[in-house]
């Protein structure tokens, strides 16, 4: 029975490590994303796209206050989206409808440059595949939103000046 312990300890101590260097890994990818994000947040960078993006984003039932939360959903994730969402719709910056069409699209279309990333940590073989995942992962997923968000914005009158 004693003689038992000793591989199943080790086996637990081997596995342990091993999840502890794969949260390392993880932490590599989101904690610089996540920097990255809250360096550029307070700059004019997000309102400079916003107006960039418009028209486009008038087609799909937002206006450009919903670049920022847009943005942050695409790069790290709906929750810090939804995070972003919140305190807009409180200031009354975007309405209840763009609400919507801005979960809608992060719904569809979300964490696209962080999960490639954490994909590749788990299983990738090189630069070329993680490349060439994230360009099918970012464009099938960025196609299919903005047709479910424009259809949206379509049925209810958005693209005609209703938002």
């Amino acid at each position: 029975m004693i003689a038992a312990v000793g591989p199943i300890l080790h086996e637990t101590l081997g596995a342990a490590l091993s999840g502890a260097l794969f949260c390392l890994r993880l932490a590599a990818i989101v904690v610089p994303a996540l920097i990255l994000y809250e360096l550029l947040a307070p700059l004019p960078v997000f309102a400079r796209w916003g107006r960039g993006l418009g028209s486009r984003l008038a087609r799909l039932g937002m206006s450009p206050p919903c670049t920022l939360p847009l943005v942050t959903g695409l790069f790290l994730g709906i929750a810090y989206g939804a995070g972003i969402i919140i305190p807009i719709g409180e200031e009354r910056r975007i309405g209840p409808r763009e609400i919507q069409s801005v979960g809608l699209f992060l719904c569809t279309c979300h964490a696209v440059i962080e999960d490639t990333l954490l994909f590749a940590l788990i299983g990738s073989r090189g630069a070329w595949e993680v490349g060439v995942r994230m360009a099918l992962l970012a464009g099938l997923r960025l196609a299919l939103a903005i047709a479910v968000t424009a259809a949206r914005a379509r049925i209810l009158g958005a693209g005609r000046g209703g938002a």
